[in-house]
This record gives structure tokens, C-alpha cells and sequence, in this order.
């Protein structure tokens, strides 16, 4: 494992406390499907997907506006009397002289007060779901990301991001935008009156990633966009309404509505993962990097994974906005998210097993070591074997090997910890040492 590049890594989701199938999982892009052999296979997989509600893979598209119809209630009559007193016989004279749908609909049809202001609550929020939607929409944007391979660029993916600023800076997750080397953003501008949409799409440039909180920051060259507002995540309850606003399986501009389910959710296992808000909200591959609104239109939180599990539904997750306001702001200014301490070196973990088969010392065998950072004066060298750190064995009880990133975990850049190294000399004889080593700080790859 690359200790200086482990903020690289793909970000893993904590199993602790659920059943052994269950998995919480970042919401996938929303990836080409596979050629299959046969028409009639790829037809029936499609009508499979949508049977089970996005089952499929998806980070993506199609915004269908409807509008509702007039209800009606026709009432009944109460006589229990002979039922053929009220059938009239059918011939051409009854037909041409009965009453059409809307005569006997004139004195029925229920009036609708619908009003062209957007009407609030005592308490400040939305009313109405729609006019909340309406207000936010165009703040959520359709992203595509691609790779290259021998000079051709290939769709990978597409996902969702959240304008935040009126200039193009475009939040979304790390795991969107990861492996892909270019990106486009499509933008709408939708009137609010006719819900007629314009779109206008942008290429996108990576500003900063960080694997670790799962966020993730595009950069696109306009002005005047319809930038969300950021809301404060800590003022959320149990019960709250909440709003998630995506583009699953290429869905673009889909809604769905929940209530805050939990709060204050860890489910991340690195050591730097940001908490998750809890929502009972429609969360699915394509939701990635989309936001979930409080009802004042507010963003209280970034979605980007939920619970895969036989027996578990409508178990989504968003990364807590408050938490992710500093990473999002040290990616914009600095690209890397700052204060992290890091070692600098590569090593390889070495578990008792593979020790005792090889004639060698459990631990995390050194294999490079970054000469622009502290490491590099400290004695250490390669080929030597950390077995531990201020103390701390580098192995679990289980045998787990404890990732350097969590033992460093509250310490910061210019701290001093000391490793204790196990050394083989010229002849094989190996001895221990300690050794002390500044950290350093951990600036992106």
C-alpha cells in the first residue's frame, strides 16, 4: 500500500453493525451497459431494470413535466329501490337525448384555488414540493465523464454535481469523476412558467478530488449560472422533509422526496470520512454528487452512496454539508484538502503467515520512500519492516493490517512520531530500532 497516494484509493464503506450481506456502496455512474447476444435479451433486461426501480448501474437524464388534470367527484344516489326503476332502456332516442360527460360534470367538478405566487410555511419553507423544485432545479447539473484510449475519448459515466457559485465551480464526488480523464457539464435554464427547459453543456476542468471525504470539485467556464445555496446541515432533526434532486440512470432532473431517517451516520472506514445524513429519500446509481434540499431549498447535504442489502430498502446516504464545507474549500483554493499529516512512504503489509512461510518480520514492509518529504532525513530505508508506531502494532488482534492513515489520524504536519523498525544486516541477522520521523503534509498526488 502507497502510504503518500492511500488518499487515492477508492473509498470503502463500513460494514460494522449490519448484517453480513449488507454493504453500503458509493451510488455508481450510470456506465454503457454491456452488448448483449440477441435483440430480444437486450429488451428484456431493459424492462427487467425498470421493473425493479433502477436496479441497474447509473450516475445520469430525461426531465418529463406533467400536469395535473382537474379532480372530479360525482355523487350517488342513496335510493335502494328497485333497481330497474333506474335503467332506461338503450335506443337510438335515449343515446341522442342523454346528457353528455361534462352536463352531468357541471355541478360537481371540484374547483381548484391554485395561486400563480409561491405560497410558505409560518416557519419559512416551501409550501409546495413543486415550487421548492422549481426554485432549485437548474442548480443540479447532468455531468459525463470519459476516458481516452489510443486518442479516442469514450463515454465512462454520467452523474450529478451542484452548481455553487455563480462563475462554474460544480461540487460532486470523488468516485464521479475518478479514472476519467474529461468531463462535460450540461447546464439547464428552465423557464418556471411553462417548465420549458434550455440546456447548454460545458467542458469541465478537475479543480481537486479527495478520495477520503468522497467529494470532489469541476471548474466550467460560464457566468451567471443558478447557483444553490448551502444551508446548515446542523439544524436538522429526525422527521425533517428533505428533497433529493439527481440524475439516476440517466433520468436527468429526477426528484424524490423522504424525511431525515438518522443523523450523524459514520459510514465510512477511513479515518478522515465525513458523517452522512440518513433519508428514506429514492437514492440510485446516478444520484452521485446530486444534492439533498431542505425545505427551505436549502443544500444540507451531498448524496453519494446508499445501502445495497436483500432486505434493506430506501437506505440512502449525503455527505453533511457542514462537514464538507472546508474540503470543499481547501480543493478550491489550494486543490488538495490541507492539515493532513502523511509519512511519505509506500510500504507492503506483511501478515504473520506470509512472515513465518518467508523467513520474515510481520509488518509493513518499506518499499519507497518520497525524497521531498521529511521521511527522506530520517535514517529510515527501504527494505526495512515497521512493526510499530508510537507503540501501536501495526497488526490488529485479527491480523488486520491498521493503515497508517488511521494510526495518524488528529495528528498534523510537523509532528514527531516514532516507528519502530525491524532491520536485516549484510548476514540476515535482523534487529529492532526505533526511529524517530517528522510528518509532513499531504498536498494531492
Amino acid at each position: 500500500m502507497n502510504d503518500f497516494n492511500e488518499f487515492d484509493n477508492v473509498q470503502k464503506f463500513s460494514t460494522e453493525n449490519t448484517p453480513p450481506e449488507a454493504q453500503a456502496v458509493p451510488v455508481q455512474p450510470n456506465r454503457p451497459a454491456k452488448k448483449h447476444k440477441g435483440a430480444t435479451l437486450k429488451v428484456m433486461a431493459m424492462i427487467a431494470a425498470v421493473a425493479i426501480v433502477g436496479g441497474g448501474a447509473g450516475f445520469g437524464g430525461a426531465y418529463i413535466a406533467g400536469k395535473s388534470m382537474n379532480s372530479a367527484v360525482v355523487s350517488g344516489s342513496n335510493d335502494r329501490s328497485n333497481p330497474s326503476d333506474h335503467i332506461s332502456p338503450v335506443n337510438s332516442d335515449n343515446i341522442n337525448s342523454a346528457p353528455t360527460l361534462n352536463d352531468l360534470q357541471q355541478d360537481v367538478a371540484i374547483k381548484h384555488n391554485i395561486s400563480d405566487e409561491v405560497e410558505y410555511n409560518s416557519d419559512g419553507t416551501y409550501m409546495y414540493t413543486r415550487d421548492l423544485v422549481k426554485a432549485v432545479q437548474d442548480s443540479i447539473v447532468y455531468i459525463e465523464v470519459f476516458v481516452s484510449s489510443r486518442g479516442k475519448s469514450t463515454l465512462y459515466g454520467s452523474a450529478s454535481g451542484i452548481i455553487i457559485s455563480k462563475d462554474g465551480y460544480i461540487v460532486t464526488n470523488n468516485h464521479v469523476v475518478e479514472d476519467a480523464d474529461s468531463y462535460t457539464v450540461k447546464v439547464n435554464n428552465t423557464d418556471p412558467k411553462t417548465g420549458i427547459s434550455e440546456s447548454e453543456t460545458y467542458d469541465a476542468e478537475l479543480v481537486g478530488t479527495d478520495a477520503d471525504t468522497d467529494l470532489a470539485v469541476l471548474k466550467i467556464k460560464a457566468s451567471d449560472l443558478p447557483a444553490a445555496v448551502l444551508g446548515d446541515s446542523n439544524q436538522l432533526h429526525l422527521g425533517d422533509d428533505v428533497i433529493a434532486i439527481g440524475n439516476p440512470l440517466g433520468l436527468e432532473t429526477s426528484v424524490s422526496k423522504g424525511v431525515v431517517s438518522g443523523l450523524n451516520r459514520q459510514i465510512s472506514d477511513s479515518a478522515r470520512g465525513l458523517s452522512s445524513i440518513q433519508t428514506d429519500a429514492g437514492i440510485n446509481s446516478g444520484n452521485s454528487g446530486g444534492a439533498l434540499f431542505n425545505m427551505y431549498g436549502e443544500v444540507v447535504g451531498v448524496v453519494n452512496s446508499k445501502y445495497v442489502y436483500d432486505y434493506a430498502e430506501s437506505l440512502g446516504f449525503a455527505i453533511t454539508i457542514n462537514e464538507a464545507r472546508d474540503v470543499i474549500d481547501d480543493l478550491i483554493t489550494k486543490g488538495y484538502v490541507s492539515g493532513r499529516a502523511v509519512l511519505g512512504i509506500s510500504y507492503n503489509p506483511i501478515n504473520e503467515y506470509t512472515a513465518s512461510f518467508r523467513g520474515m518480520t510481520a509488518g509493513l514492509l518499506v518499499a519507497e520512500i518520497n525524497q521531498d518529504m521529511a521521511v527522506a532525513k530520517s535514517g529510515l530505508v527501504v527494505g526495512d519492516t515497521i512493526t510499530e508506531i508510537d507503540g501501536e502494532y501495526v497488526f490488529d488482534e485479527d491480523g488486520n493490517t491498521t493503515t497508517i492513515s488511521e494510526i495518524l489520524a488528529g495528528k498534523k504536519p510537523g509532528d514527531t512520531i516514532t516507528v519502530t523498525v525491524a532491520r536485516a544486516d549484510s548476514l540476515g541477522r535482523v534487529r529492532k530500532m526505533d526511529i524517530e520521523i517528522e510528518l509532513s503534509e499531504y498536498r494531492g498526488n
